[in-house]
């Protein structure tokens, strides 16, 4: 009997992103785990209201918000575990986007079951590049890079 991955966001406190946070009750609560060292996966159910102009469609702005989420949350969960630490514990690590490239190949039918695959292809302790797959059913629909940014702890403090 298989397991349940352990969830990058649910070992992030604090965290109140619309896309990823556990702590924003109205978000959209992606989870993210590990397939690979250096590959992540997140499943992703639309809800009707997700949709394009057309509603048979999704919404292209949250198509780029889970593929977003999910990258920069890999990209926290590969420095933890490049420092050799578990998600979460001691001093907190977060990261930012920096940049957001997305290719839209083909539309996602508002009733699909995404997949998002994440790999991280460079990494050093200031940046981390992650690229990722949307897929259905094994067809690729989205093509994307992150650029995520290091940020101290400080950037997750509300400026007053």
């Amino acid at each position: 009997m298989a397991s349940t991955p352990e969830y990058f966001q649910d070992k992030l406190p604090g965290n109140h992103c619309f896309g990823c946070g556990t702590e924003n009750e109205h978000g959209l609560h992606i989870k993210s785990y590990w397939m690979a060292e250096n590959k992540a996966a997140c499943h992703f159910v639309p809800q009707s209201f997700h949709t394009a102009a057309p509603t048979h469609f999704l919404n292209g702005g949250v198509i780029a918000t889970i593929i977003d989420c999910h990258c920069i949350c890999t990209a926290i969960a590969y420095a933890y575990q490049q420092q050799g630490r578990e998600i979460g514990k001691g001093t907190p690590l977060w990261y930012a986007t920096g940049a957001l490239s997305l290719r839209y190949k083909r539309p996602v039918n508002i009733n699909s079951r995404i997949l998002l695959e994440a790999t991280v292809s460079g990494y050093n302790e200031k940046q981390a590049k992650v690229d990722c797959l949307l897929k259905v059913d094994d067809t690729v629909c989205v093509e994307a890079t992150v650029e995520a940014i290091a940020v101290s702890e400080e950037w997750m403090k509300q400026n007053k």
